[in-house]
């Protein structure tokens, strides 16, 4: 090395490849992670269709609508013989499904229906279809959610364990949720 050289340290010879390093790493890592939460927020249902009540909803493949809603206490005599919990109440919500045509597979669509409490000044709270579950004893119904083998028009009783003081100062719901249409799904209002 001649005496009129300046040596060029490490820093300043790698600077533009650790500039490069310092850009494209969190923009790379930023990418990712959006993508990841717009492939969650795809994947649930976060966007509601709603229906009045009493009104009919055209949602997946299917016209949608709430025929009846029943609400029995557990100190009551059916709240006795379903072997309800102390203090709970059982909901029970007759949906009426009307196929208006079929998933990909070429079967009627599947599908999950949940009960929601908002308003009135409480947390937001929901339930999912306890129908089958081992809580609820006695006869219960015979179609609990949609069906993939029918193919006209019927009806499925989806019930619901929920605190006795559950409603009292705010609404129901019953929110339906169709996988293949998701992140739409029905929200129905109950009365």
């Amino acid at each position: 090395m001649s005496r009129g050289s300046k040596r060029v340290g490490w820093l300043r010879r790698n600077g533009r490849a650790l500039l490069a390093v310092l850009v494209l790493l969190p923009v790379t890592v930023g990418i990712m992670f959006a993508n990841q939460w717009i492939r969650y927020f795809e994947e649930w249902p976060s966007r509601p269709v709603n229906a009045a009540v009493g009104e009919t909803l055209e949602y997946g493949n299917a016209r949608w609508r709430i025929e009846s809603t029943d609400r029995v206490s557990a100190d009551s005599a059916a709240g006795r013989e379903r072997d309800l919990p102390a203090g709970t109440d059982l909901i029970s919500v007759t949906v009426e499904v009307d196929p208006t045509g079929t998933g990909p597979d070429g079967v009627p669509d599947l599908c999950t229906a949940r009960l929601e409490e908002s308003g009135g000044g409480t947390v937001t709270r929901s339930w999912s279809n306890g129908s089958r579950g081992a809580l609820l004893g006695g006869a219960g119904p015979l179609l609990t959610s949609c069906s993939s083998e029918v193919s006209t028009r019927y009806s499925f009783e989806a019930e619901f364990v929920v605190p006795a003081e559950a409603g009292e100062s705010s609404s129901f719901t019953v929110n339906i949720a169709v996988p293949g249409f998701l992140p739409e799904y029905g929200r129905f209002a109950l009365d």
